[in-house]
């Protein structure tokens, strides 16, 4: 410890501030104004260790605030890796289901196709058949029309009934 007691070691600040005070002013300037004391408090042992003390306990509770902050931030990015591990893999599945998809699409245009296809030459082959029947329709009427005989109305009857 010190040989000094606190009103000394005042006095001895207060006195050695003077004298540095007096030799920076000028000689012929007046003399500047005395600033207030400063009081220099000695910190006990027992104080200063409670005063370390409290400060490692707030330094600790601020890493352990950390520590936890990261830990949860590291849960919760396991957490959006594994959500988009699963999305990749929801994605994956939809893309060959659309792929799948766009096979049948394809497959079944062209099964379209081919059927239109069929279709319009069953038609075609309609198409002819019928001309084919009205040719030979026409030809029967002609033939029919040469033996069918001509039923005429009756010169004997009145026209009013006929």
């Amino acid at each position: 410890m010190s040989q000094f007691t606190d009103s000394e070691k005042a006095e001895i600040l207060r006195r050695s501030r003077q004298l540095l005070r007096d030799r920076d002013e000028p000689p012929g300037a007046p003399p500047s104004p005395e600033p207030p004391p400063v009081e220099i408090k000695f910190e006990d042992p027992m104080d200063r260790w409670r005063r370390e003390a409290d400060e490692a306990t707030r330094q600790r509770e601020a890493a352990d605030a950390e520590m936890r902050r990261e830990k949860r931030e590291g849960r919760e990015a396991m957490v959006r890796a594994r959500a988009l591990d699963g999305a990749e893999a929801r994605i994956t599945a939809l893309e060959e289901r659309m792929a799948e998809a766009e096979r049948q699409i394809s497959e079944l245009s062209r099964a379209v196709g081919d059927f239109s296809d069929a279709v319009n030459r069953g038609f075609a082959s309609l198409d002819k058949q019928l001309a084919t029947l009205s040719t030979k329709l026409t030809e029967l009427r002609a033939i029919d029309d040469q033996h069918r005989v001509i039923d005429m109305p009756s010169p004997l009857r009145p026209r009013s009934v006929n």
